[in-house]
């Protein structure tokens, strides 16, 4: 269904079902979803945006490997339409994650901001947001 080039009913299927995967107990399930989405961005993002709330909640996730997997969905998934509300998403994550995660965290929030912040102001609070809160 994902290779059919043609069909985007099918790929928009493909996808919801996908989605479902994020939802499920077992980290292998979630990390495939979470890989097989990623591999469909450049694809359909528009429909991997409707499952953009389970991708976020994946980064709470305790398995280091959905956390990594989910912050490069969410970095694929922001846009000049979606950043305030993605990097706040991703801020109020940095406030509480883990040392071995800041990193990649605050690369992804950085690189985010630069690339689409509507605006200058943005950009400057945003960035010294993350340098009060990666702390170290």
């Amino acid at each position: 269904i994902i290779g059919i080039n043609g069909d985007s009913g099918l790929r928009v299927l493909a996808v919801n079902i996908l989605g479902r995967f994020l939802l499920n107990r077992d980290n292998n399930i979630r990390y495939v979803g979470l890989n097989t989405l990623a591999l469909l961005a450049s694809a359909d993002l528009k429909a991997i945006q409707r499952h953009r709330g389970t991708i976020v909640e994946c980064l709470q996730d305790p398995d280091i490997s959905i956390r990594r997997r989910a912050l490069d969905l969410v970095y694929l998934l922001v846009n000049s339409t979606n950043v305030r509300a993605l990097v706040k998403e991703l801020l109020n994550y940095l406030q509480n994650a883990d040392v071995e995660f800041k990193e990649d965290l605050t690369s992804k929030i950085c690189s985010v901001v630069a690339k689409h912040s509507p605006s200058k102001k943005f950009q400057t609070d945003t960035l010294i947001k993350v340098l009060i809160d990666a702390g170290e």
